[in-house]
């Protein structure tokens, strides 16, 4: 998906977004129901920030150790070829 099309809480960053947006209206909220499901939000929030995070780090070192193997060839080119 393009990032241009991309959802707030689709990055890590976005996600820290909405988790600092949460913890604000959680301190700012009169109601102690609504302090605490903002406060959950934003601790979900910061979970999914996490999440994010290590998945695109996993990602960028297999990406980075299969630019560094060299490319197999495929058993139908080494029949045929």
């Amino acid at each position: 998906m393009s990032s241009a099309k991309r959802k707030v809480e689709d990055s890590a960053d976005g996600c820290r977004a909405l988790e600092r947006d949460d913890r604000k209206r959680a301190a700012a909220s009169s109601s102690e129901h609504m302090r605490a499901v903002l406060e959950r939000s934003a601790d979900a929030w910061s979970e999914r920030a996490r999440l994010l995070d290590r998945l695109e780090k996993d990602f960028n070192a297999r990406a980075a150790n299969a630019a560094r193997q060299p490319r197999r060839r495929s058993r139908e080119t080494q029949n045929h070829g």
